[in-house]
């Protein structure tokens, strides 16, 4: 009887030491969405969309206005004229193209700019609740990646390059 509890016990030890490791996944992006925080950096993030949209739409007016008042004059425009007139439309273009771009540019570093605050208070807090309930890994499922390993757990990046005889 004693050597039947003892197989027991020995077989359950390795199973013991593998429950001691405690996983756990949270979805950021839930998160991110319910914080307060949010709401008022869409909303300046749709205002500031919104004034660059509208100033493209001034500019696009432009380019429509010249090119109809080419379209319309162009056969009676002397050929010198008629140049300065299709390169002053080709330089709105351009205009156009590098403001849509510069706009979306900006868009992105201001999201970037507001966001991070909200991301590292998130970030923290999921990192507290990792320590403070002993788990080894957090795994995000919004980032599909591990947002938090314990101090305790194993790297095996030298036994893998070990393995493959890299130092």
């Amino acid at each position: 009887m004693l050597k039947k509890i003892a197989l027991v016990l020995l077989c359950s030890f390795p199973f013991a030491l593998w429950a001691q490791d405690k996983l756990g996944h949270v979805n950021s992006q839930e998160i991110m969405s319910q914080m307060p925080e949010v709401k008022t950096i869409q909303k300046t993030l749709n205002d500031l969309q919104t004034q660059w949209e509208n100033e493209l739409l001034k500019m696009r007016e432009e380019y429509y206005a010249k090119i109809k008042e080419f379209q319309e004059k162009q056969a009676t425009m002397p050929a010198s004229i008629k140049e300065a007139r299709q390169s002053e439309i080709v330089e709105i273009e351009q205009r156009i193209t590098n403001f849509n771009q510069q706009a979306g540019s900006d868009l992105q570093k201001k999201q970037q700019e507001l966001f991070e605050p909200v991301v590292q208070k998130v970030r923290k807090a999921i990192n507290e609740v990792g320590a403070e309930n002993n788990y080894t890994y957090v795994f995000d499922l919004g980032t599909q990646s591990i947002i938090y390993h314990s101090p305790k757990s194993n790297d095996i990046t030298a036994l893998v390059k070990k393995k493959l005889d890299l130092k």
